[in-house]
């Protein structure tokens, strides 16, 4: 789907959302 800003883009989006879910995981382990 893509090459160029879209694809730096998402690709950088997608894992910062996997790194907060990974972060909101560890504290939530309660």
């Amino acid at each position: 789907m893509g090459d160029g800003f879209f694809g730096g883009f998402f690709r950088h989006r997608f894992a910062f959302i996997l790194f907060l879910i990974l972060i909101l995981l560890f504290f939530g382990d309660d």
